[in-house]
């Protein structure tokens, strides 16, 4: 199925989440495309906004919702007594990340560092599956959305330890959605909602 803006605010309000309207107003849409631990850029994440002439617009790029492998979902940590890699639960959270325009923070890279909480689950069978899964709910954990490569390349193309539950792209694709993240700064100030949608609910909610 070919990704719309219409398709993704169908699903989206079908599904009860909240839709953003006006000039550089971004719905940051983060699909899950399967429950498989790939350890690549198998996800997708949609910018859907209007621009000032309210021509409706997508910026899709290539992403994860998932942890990657080595430093990550095979080697589980313990948190608030859970064991297993946090994976962020399909949802959608109001204003629970801040844009740091900056390059002397986390990742030293612009990014968008969690402020509210989310849900998860915690995966610790190490089977490369999102499954066997324990709940933490409403918890701020330090997923960020962020670069997962080094500037101007996109590295091994592996996840790895550039995640233990954030979500992100490599830095070429990231760099894509920061000139219209800044335009939306501008007008509605740092703080963004993230609303994680899996696949199969776009095609139910669009059949």
């Amino acid at each position: 199925m070919d990704r719309t803006y219409d398709i993704l605010k169908n699903a989206c309000i079908k599904l009860g989440h909240k839709w953003y309207t006006g000039p550089y107003n971004l719905n940051c849409i983060w699909e899950r495309t399967n429950n498989k631990i790939t350890n690549r850029f198998t996800d997708l994440l949609h910018i859907c906004y209007e621009d000032p002439a309210g021509a409706k617009l997508i910026l899709t790029i290539p992403a994860t919702t998932k942890p990657g492998l080595k430093g990550s979902i095979l080697e589980p940590v313990t948190v608030n007594g859970v064991t297993g890699t946090a994976i962020i639960r399909p949802g959608q959270y109001l204003s629970a990340w801040e844009f740091r325009d900056t390059d002397q923070e986390f990742s030293h890279y612009p990014y968008f560092r969690q402020v509210g909480p989310v849900d998860y689950w915690r995966d610790k069978d190490k089977d490369q599956e999102v499954d066997e899964v324990q709940n933490q709910e409403d918890k701020i954990f330090g997923t960020h959305w962020h670069r997962m490569s080094q500037n101007n390349t996109y590295g091994s193309g592996l996840i790895n330890n550039w995640s233990l539950g954030c979500m992100g792209a490599p830095e070429p694709e990231f760099e894509k959605i920061l000139p219209v993240v800044r335009a939306g700064v501008k007008i509605y100030g740092p703080k963004f909602t993230g609303t994680v949608i899996e696949s199969k609910n776009i095609k139910l909610h669009n059949d």
